[in-house]
């Protein structure tokens, strides 16, 4: 792993949502076979990787610990041909119109472009005029 940008590329372009981390642990896993004795992914989804030390008893250990998932959305409901989705962790809803995403589906590979639109103002509650919406 001499070049990381690479592979810092690959970590941020794979798909990580919470509960979802299967991807970017394949990627992680990956890059640590070569470096490590043992990976193993636990019944909740973490990535362990073993270096078995050398020499006499007892010898030191080092653990290197880092979230592999991210914040995202989820579809609650599709009304009309439009997703409506729901945040999956903290996400400030202000920066969502406009915000490109991928869409990803069950069952399959494909994944799918989209944008995040905000409904047009005749669909909107009188009071949504009066501060930035929720998502539902």
């Amino acid at each position: 792993m001499t070049d990381i940008l690479p592979f810092l590329k690959s970590l941020i372009s794979a798909s990580g949502l919470s509960g979802y981390e299967t991807p970017v642990a394949n990627l992680i896993a990956e890059k640590w076979r070569p470096l490590v004795d043992e990976t193993s992914l636990s019944r909740v989804g973490s990535l362990h990787g073993l270096k078995k030390g050398r020499g006499k008893a007892p010898r030191p250990s080092v653990m290197i610990a880092a979230h592999m998932d991210a914040i995202g959305l989820r579809v609650s409901k599709i009304v009309d041909g439009f997703l409506h989705i729901t945040n999956v962790g903290g996400i400030d809803v202000r920066v969502l119109p406009g915000a490109e995403v991928t869409v990803h589906t069950s069952g399959s590979d494909e994944a799918l472009p989209g944008v995040i639109v905000m409904p047009p103002a005749r669909f909107l509650p009188e009071a949504a005029g009066e501060g930035v919406l929720a998502i539902n």
